[in-house]
């Protein structure tokens, strides 16, 4: 089992995520998920990647493209047709090849926000050293999230983040009573352990 530590707060420091940090999350790996738009009586349906039907209004995705000659173009999905950045309105007929961003889970989300950038950043390098990108989080429980009183709390929340080959789980053990202690325990499916402490006391 290794064992590392993260970088302290800055003093100061705002943990609400800026651009910096959601340009990092988007150059994680798996960040896609392919489909491909289906006609069925004027009404347009997405078909995605695991043979899942739903109409492109639930699509919720903070970016969404289309294939157009052998490219990428990023659009805007209509009933029977897309606004593209280059092209214009296209008609959609059926057949189109799409991609979109997934989402991150909205507790797993909270919790990178929560993480001051020393810690952010050096979370991610360990995400991905073991395999894994945050799109992989299949399931998100933090319990930051329920607290009245974040400033005196004691718990642990846990996360799963999965592929095809590999599994890992997270468990993050934190106080907050004047100082702030985390520990976070990682246990991947190969039998990796890694345990990574950060510890500080915010600035009065």
């Amino acid at each position: 089992m290794r064992q590392a530590c993260f970088g302290k707060k800055e003093e100061g420091k705002e943990t609400d995520m800026d651009t910096g940090r959601e340009m990092r999350i988007y150059e994680e790996s798996r960040k896609w998920i392919y489909g491909t738009v289906i006609m069925e009586d004027g009404i347009c349906l997405i078909e995605n990647e695991e043979g899942d039907l739903f109409l492109f209004e639930s699509l919720k995705s903070p970016a969404v493209f289309v294939k157009l000659d052998g490219d990428w173009v990023k659009a805007e999905l209509f009933d029977q047709f897309a606004v593209t950045e280059k092209h214009g309105n296209i008609a959609l007929t059926g057949g189109e090849a799409l991609r979109y961003l997934k989402t991150v889970k909205q507790a797993f989300l909270d919790f990178l926000n929560d993480l001051d950038d020393g810690q952010f950043y050096a979370f991610l390098d360990q995400l991905n050293s073991l395999g894994f990108s945050v799109f992989d989080c299949v399931y998100a429980y933090n319990g930051l999230s329920f607290l009245t009183d974040a400033e005196c709390a004691k718990g642990v929340s846990f996360y799963q983040f999965s592929t095809d080959v590999k599994q890992c789980a997270l468990q993050h053990h934190y106080e907050r009573n004047g100082e702030r202690k985390d520990r976070f325990e990682w246990t991947a499916s190969d039998g990796t352990r890694i345990v990574t402490i950060s510890a500080y006391k915010p600035p009065t």
